[in-house]
């Protein structure tokens, strides 16, 4: 048998959940799913932007407010176009988050910009190409699709190994059915 597990949601405790429910409903476009209490008294909000799952982001009360780091290292949330990261970053500007990071990974064009919380929060679409990781280039998600295409393209085939997007999951594939 092959294992095969799909990440599906994730869990994190807030300081504030009334707050980041709030931002994460009225900015994000989750609804609620599920509220309740969980077995330690923590309420928990259940949200998701599908129909078919339950929830796809789960927010707990009980994070301390004097905790020395932050425990979350990313919140990434995978995009279908380059027009719904332009309209997202839009409705983040909106409800006045203006600090972003603008990446072009390559293999993803992507902004980053900090919760409520001050939790670190990735949105991102795929592009069409393949690239070796890390690349971090410099995105101006103000420039026109066709030309922020043609860009990453010309990035992506000056480094070494580049090949479409299609023939890195072909090849993923590959390595997943050769699994013991």
């Amino acid at each position: 048998m092959t294992l095969s597990a799909q990440l599906t949601h994730f869990g994190i405790h807030a300081t504030d959940l009334d707050r980041m429910v709030d931002f994460y409903t009225r900015v994000m476009g989750f609804v609620i799913s599920d509220t309740g209490t969980g077995s330690s008294g923590a309420r928990i909000v259940f949200m998701t932007q599908n129909p078919e799952c339950h929830h796809q982001f789960v927010l707990f009360d009980g994070r301390p407010k004097d905790m020395p780091y932050n425990p979350v290292n990313q919140i990434s949330f995978r995009l279908d176009s380059l027009d719904t990261l332009k309209a997202y970053r839009r409705a983040l500007i909106a409800a006045g988050i203006t600090e972003h990071r603008q990446t072009d990974h390559g293999n993803a064009w992507a902004f980053y910009f900090k919760d409520p919380e001050g939790n670190p929060v990735e949105m991102y679409c795929d592009t069409p190409f393949y690239t070796p990781q890390p690349c971090g280039e410099p995105l101006d998600l103000d420039q026109p699709n066709d030309a922020i295409l043609a860009r990453t393209e010309a990035m992506c085939r000056s480094r070494p190994r580049f090949m479409s997007r299609e023939t890195w999951m072909q090849n993923i594939q590959a390595k997943l059915d050769t699994r013991p």
